[in-house]
């Protein structure tokens, strides 16, 4: 138990079950030796059969009563003792900045206020922020009704300008993303979110091009005492999930440093007054020759793990700076790592460029590769198959849903 654990004792608790939540309950261990504890619907895959996990199980996390019966049941397992707790997807970030105000004083909500989280990560207001900042970002068209009159050429990136309320809808033909081909294209897409319930405004962008080899992640820290950044971790993407259900899900990323995003990113937390965690999603723009911002996301990403991978442990953020009120130093990360969830193989086949494939060679020559579920403390049976499992299965999903460009 390292000194910072014990001088100060807390517990934490983070509401959804991806990877992102397992990710973050491995940093929690890594960094602290504790356990984390797990609110979420129904134990699924990546939080299934884990030492370091205590579950929860709550179906209706929407229903606030049951929910709150929950933390109050945390509680009481845990009197006395600090318990900071964590949204693992947007829905559950939201709901924890949503009703701060019912935690009791034992709890810390690592979160901006709502206003500030709304403002910062609906498309529309953000690329205001961005236009407001001097911060590139692509062509953008807001659509509240619908219209052919466009200021770019097809192919054109459609998605929602509201992804909580995005989020909560299920319907056949829904993709987080979609790439209008033409006219015909763009209409049908309207009325499908239309028909099945999205009633807030579209965004149309230009496409930028580039295949994944062009995309980026950057986690940024920024410390709710001093509204100073603290760490900025960039991460190289070589390979996305194509799957229209989890299209945008990194798959593969390299962590380097990027000194061309620094200025971006520190204008943006300026202008949104942003803290805590955010990540944001980029891609090079080569005609620009800089990276241009999609979205702010304002917690940890699904794919956090890159970020502990490459020496900057996140736990320690939230429990150096929350909790123990430690002053941070500053990071701009240039330690290199492999986060992938794929096989090697399957990986060398997507990526084209040259450059590429040989530093990933040297990266596994080199043994800096890590997969976010395949922790070595983990040592259950089912576990070990799940996470084998998941990996070949990419396999399928490729030969489904390669790669487009």
């Amino acid at each position: 138990m390292s000194e910072e654990a014990n001088s100060v004792s807390f517990v934490p608790v983070i509401v959804g079950g991806n990877r992102g939540a397992y990710s973050l309950a491995r940093a929690f261990y890594e960094a602290y030796q504790v356990k984390t504890n797990l609110i979420s619907p129904m134990i699924i895959g990546p939080i299934g059969n884990s030492r370091i996990i205590k579950h929860y199980i709550q179906p209706g996390i929407d229903d606030l009563d049951h929910f709150f019966e929950t933390i109050q049941q945390i509680g009481r397992d845990y009197p006395n003792m600090k318990k900071i707790i964590f949204g693992a997807d947007d829905r559950y970030a939201e709901l924890l900045i949503r009703t701060k105000d019912r935690f009791s004083d034992d709890w810390i909500i690592p979160y901006v206020d709502e206003d500030v989280f709304l403002r910062a990560t609906n498309k529309e207001s953000f690329y205001a922020i961005c236009e407001k900042a001097g911060v590139p970002y692509p062509k953008t068209v807001v659509m509240d009704e619908f219209s052919l009159n466009l200021p770019f050429e097809f192919p054109i990136i459609i998605k929602p300008s509201n992804a909580i309320m995005y989020q909560g809808l299920h319907f056949e033909g829904k993709e987080k993303v979609f790439i209008g081909r033409d006219e015909k294209d763009l209409e049908r897409i309207y009325h499908l979110v239309r028909d099945n319930g999205y009633t807030d405004n579209l965004i149309l962008q230009e496409y930028v091009p580039g295949d994944d080899t062009y995309l980026g992640v950057v986690t940024v820290y920024t410390s709710p005492r001093d509204k100073e950044i603290k760490l900025i971790a960039f991460g190289h993407i070589l390979l996305e999930d194509h799957t229209p259900s989890a299209i945008g899900n990194h798959l593969t990323i390299w962590a380097r440093e990027e000194q061309k995003i620094v200025a971006s990113v520190q204008k943006l937390v300026a202008e949104t007054e942003f803290y805590g965690f955010s990540n944001f999603d980029v891609k090079y723009d080569e005609r620009k020759d800089d990276y241009v911002f999609f979205e702010l996301n304002g917690r940890l990403g699904v794919s956090n793990y890159y970020v502990t991978a490459s020496g900057n442990n996140v736990a320690k953020y939230y429990v150096e700076d929350y909790i123990a009120k430690k002053k941070l130093g500053v990071t701009i990360n240039k330690n290199e790592t492999l986060f992938t969830m794929t096989p090697k193989s399957l990986l060398l086949k997507y990526v084209k460029s040259d450059m590429l494939r040989k530093k990933v060679k040297e990266l596994y020559k080199d043994g800096k590769v890590v997969h976010p579920l395949d922790a070595p403390f983990e040592v259950s049976p089912k576990r070990k198959f799940y996470v084998w499992a998941s990996k070949f299965n990419y396999y399928k999903k490729f030969r489904e849903y390669p790669p487009e460009e």
